[in-house]
């Protein structure tokens, strides 16, 4: 039988942990504590036995993995030092479909969001001419993928592709964070927008008359009503001053100023924070650039992240909560 996309999630962390090498021989209790960090989830000591059982001897899942219990240093680990369940090798049949998939993708290279599907897949291609030439299947010890833990329902997904490009009506149900029961919605489903790994949905709420952005993860369930709408939808001009997914209608967007350290500078110059980002000045005191945005979670939380290496010049409000939020760490 499949495993569900939890149990995957945790053979994952299973697998990360016993091939950890500043931490090995993990008990029970340790990888119990992992598993709930990450997954959010509470388990018992029968379903993490299970779950090794099923990564040692479950044919569906190809795993067998060498899972062994340490009596001396009371914990667990691979017999193999380099095995992985995600260095398995890959078969022939396989490779040539991976090839096939990525040449069809390199026609897609400029195409926006296509050319985001094209990027996994030439990265697996390149593992796997190393794995070829070398003869030696490379980890996550070499070459480490960002891959996002959440998988999504790709019907749903598909769906909403499809409400998209024929303008038709969805019934949704939405579950918001820290609610226990989700919620009924008409929507003209209008965007599908990816930010850090996660996906979203931009949306007309019909019972509210507004457009809102649903977390793909938190909608339980939709429909397709084979209803039709009108309405249509610039997603450039709606995200224009906006960081991330945060957008608020009809607010005119912010003159922001800011200073960063001489050391962040090549980043920032680098790897631009927006669209509207300009350069006023770089110079021994440090790069200040200046920004067109709608203040929002997503750039308070930008700036926090760079600490004392950058300085809010302007709006004035703005450096005062950064500043008021740094005294409160310090407290803390």
């Amino acid at each position: 039988m499949p495993a569900n996309k939890d149990a995957l999630s945790r053979y994952r962390i299973i697998d990360q942990a016993l091939r950890n090498k500043q931490k090995q021989f993990p008990t029970k209790k340790e990888l119990i504590d992992l598993i709930e960090n990450h997954t959010g989830f509470q388990i018992g000591d029968r379903t993490l036995e299970k779950d090794m059982q099923d990564m040692r001897e479950d044919s569906g899942l190809n795993y067998f993995a060498p899972i062994k219990f340490d009596k001396i240093k009371k914990g667990y680990f691979y017999t193999e030092a380099n095995y992985s369940i995600t260095g398995i090798p890959i078969s022939e049949e396989d490779i040539k479909r991976l090839k096939f998939a990525a040449k069809i993708f390199t026609r897609f290279k400029g195409v926006p969001y296509l050319a985001e599907l094209y990027r996994p897949i030439e990265q697996l291609d390149r593992i796997i001419r190393v794995g070829k030439s070398t003869g030696q299947w490379v980890d996550n010890s070499i070459v480490q993928l960002e891959v996002p833990e959440q998988m999504h329902d790709m019907e749903m997904f598909e769906l909403f592709i499809k409400s998209i490009l024929k303008k038709r009506v969805v019934q949704i149900r939405y579950q918001a964070f820290g609610k226990k029961e989700s919620k009924p919605f008409l929507i003209h489903p209008y965007l599908l927008k990816e930010y850090k790994n996660r996906w979203y949905l931009v949306a007309q709420n019909a019972n509210f008359e507004e457009i809102r952005i649903y977390g793909l993860d938190r909608i339980t369930s939709a429909k397709d009503l084979k209803e039709k709408h009108t309405e249509s939808f610039d997603a450039d001009a709606y995200f224009q001053y906006s960081l991330g997914i945060t957008v608020f209608n009809g607010e005119e967007p912010a003159d922001i100023e800011l200073l960063f350290s001489p050391n962040d500078a090549p980043y920032i110059l680098s790897n631009r924070i927006h669209h509207t980002q300009n350069v006023l000045k770089n110079d021994e005191k440090g790069l200040k650039i200046g920004l067109m945005l709608h203040p929002s979670y997503e750039l308070t939380m930008l700036i926090r992240g760079y600490g004392s290496g950058v300085k809010v010049l302007k709006p004035k409000w703005l450096e005062e909560e950064i500043k008021n939020d740094a005294l409160k760490v310090a407290e803390k």
